[in-house]
């Protein structure tokens, strides 16, 4: 593996992949798939705990957040063979592990599904089960719903909240943060908060080009290409009883669907398990690892 912090690549396409490796640079491969309007450096604050656990977190900005060029109507299993295949080949990763939070949840799956064998085991952190069935996505929280309708109808409309965005997190993230951690349980406010300018530069990264934004909704609201139901990895589903943003029934219904799945639910968290609880999915991704 390369040395930890940020790095480029040049994709057999053309376009720059940004990534970013965390931990134990010699350690186990984690492909990490950051939440939806931020940037692959939110898995940043686990570099410790992947460090402890012999684990090397590669954490990808998918095609159009951060320093990641666009994939104009890129889906799951399109970003998987454009952008992260190429990318686990220029670091030699044979085996791995694979994890995502929120809507990245949805892209860990999809590396588990076209991935097959190689991957020990995938890790869902609040993340969504299929979206394109309408029954489920009217039950999306307002914000998500509003801007899925956005990019479908008035992408325009979308692009200009999103460049609001980027200049609330470049010029006073402390408005971004506040509204960010607002009606969030009070440990978990707690500690978004601590992170101090954590949270505004995510959002800031996520909102890098608006465009990019809009193709994110639409892929978050498309046919993965798969159902939960084909996947034949080990999948671990870790969801908040009181997150706002994807609800538990969501988290019931996404591990129920997969063969095998296990659930782990935590009374009274929200959707920022991913800063608290980030180090029980690693644990439980180095024990696939360590399997013969």
């Amino acid at each position: 593996m390369h040395e930890p912090g940020d790095h480029t690549l040049v994709l057999p396409d053309g376009r720059t992949l940004g990534y970013s490796l965390y931990g134990d640079p010699d350690g186990a491969p984690v492909v990490s798939c950051h939440g939806g309007l931020v940037s692959g450096h939110d898995v940043g604050p686990a570099d410790g705990s992947a460090r402890s656990l012999g684990l090397c977190l590669v954490s990808p900005d998918r095609p159009g957040v951060g320093r990641t060029d666009r994939l104009p109507g890129h889906g799951m299993l399109p970003w998987v063979r454009a952008d992260l295949a190429p990318l686990l080949d220029h670091l030699g990763v044979g085996r791995l592990a694979a994890m995502g939070w929120s809507e990245g949840g949805q892209y860990a799956l999809a590396a588990a599904y076209a991935l097959g064998d190689r991957v020990t085991g995938c890790a869902v952190i609040a993340g969504c089960p299929p979206l394109d069935d309408p029954a489920t996505l009217r039950q999306s929280n307002h914000l998500d719903a509003a801007f899925a309708v956005l990019a479908r109808r008035l992408p325009a409309a979308l692009r200009a909240t999103v460049v609001s965005t980027r200049v609330l997190s470049r010029h006073a993230p402390g408005v971004l943060l506040r509204a960010a951690v607002h009606g969030l349980p009070a440990q978990e406010a707690a500690a978004v908060t601590g992170r101090g300018r954590w949270l505004p530069t995510l959002l800031g990264e996520g909102a890098a080009d608006p465009h990019g934004v809009v193709e994110e909704y639409l892929a978050a609201v498309a046919p993965w290409g798969f159902a939960p139901e084909d996947l034949a990895v080990p999948v671990h589903v870790y969801q908040g009883t009181a997150d706002t943003i994807v609800p538990e029934s969501w988290g019931r219904a996404l591990a129920a669907r997969i063969p095998g799945a296990s659930l782990t639910l935590y009374p009274g968290e929200g959707h920022f398990i991913a800063l608290t609880r980030r180090a029980d999915a690693l644990g439980w991704l180095a024990g696939t690892l360590e399997r013969p």
